[in-house]
């Protein structure tokens, strides 16, 4: 087999693989919940204030239940939404502060926007100092 050929197998091997990651990712992501909800929602800020929500919603992701009701903001990350403000306050990056989340107590693996949401759930946002 000559170098031009091994290269070409090479690469296809490398487009397979990627296809078949990307399907295991696809197969593997958790599932959005279509539908009527009402989720609590409670934030931690800063100073150590804390203010509770209840937000009813048929989204289907955390981030869309919370942006239509301005609760929250942010910029498109590497990994999903980069949150950066919740209840109006912004987090202060240069100070080591970020914003991190719970649900039902547990730690939450995926971004904001990726974060399947189901009737009756509570999540709880608090500031980071990294």
């Amino acid at each position: 087999m000559n170098k031009k050929a091994k290269s070409l197998l090479a690469v296809m091997l490398v487009v397979v693989l990627a296809a078949a990651m990307f399907i295991c990712w696809k197969l593997f992501l958790p599932e959005a919940q279509a539908g009527d909800k009402t989720l609590a929602v409670t934030v931690t800020h800063a100073d150590g204030s804390v203010r509770d929500f209840t937000l009813e919603t048929d989204a289907e992701y955390l981030w869309d239940a919370m942006y239509e009701r301005g609760l929250i903001d942010g910029t498109d990350g590497e990994y999903g939404k980069w949150v950066t403000t919740v209840d109006g306050r912004t987090a202060d990056e240069n100070a080591g502060q970020y914003w991190l989340f719970t649900r039902d107590g547990d730690w939450v693996e995926t971004s904001c926007d990726t974060t399947p949401i189901a009737d009756g759930e509570s999540y709880e946002f608090f500031i980071y100092f990294g």
